[in-house]
């Protein structure tokens, strides 16, 4: 069973294609699983930010310097309750984010494995018809 060149060229590209498609089909299901799920894909450091007030007030660029970021250490409710609220916003944001983000990458690894596909079809068809003629 002798191949040609041309065939064994288009089988060639044909495992590549098959390699960078189970690899876009991997990221895929991570980016539905970022859609379905953002807060468990969410980043640690914005996980962590907002699981309380107090995580949520400190500035990890003021820490680092050495600076108090100037939240009473005692605050009164009202203030304990406008934290909370704007604390729960931005991690609603934080998650409306992580969404676009996981529905953005599956656009694109969309586009790959079309292109994919489109290439690994003309090589299979091309290997199939450098087969017939030997």
């Amino acid at each position: 069973m002798k191949k040609s060149i041309l065939e064994i060229y288009a089988l060639s590209v044909c495992f590549v294609a098959l390699v960078c498609f189970v690899v876009a089909l991997g990221i895929a299901v991570y980016d539905l699983i970022q859609i379905a799920s953002p807060a468990f894909t969410l980043n640690a450091y914005e996980y962590e930010r907002h699981q309380s007030n107090q995580a949520y007030g400190r500035s990890p660029r003021l820490e680092m310097r050495g600076i108090s970021p100037g939240i009473p250490l005692e605050p009164t409710e009202p203030q304990e309750e406008e934290q909370t609220l704007k604390r729960e916003e931005s991690y609603q944001a934080a998650l409306r984010s992580e969404r676009r983000r996981g529905t953005q990458s599956l656009t694109i690894v969309g586009i790959v494995m079309i292109i994919d596909l489109c290439v690994f079809a003309i090589h299979w068809l091309l290997s199939k018809k450098s087969r017939a003629t030997i």
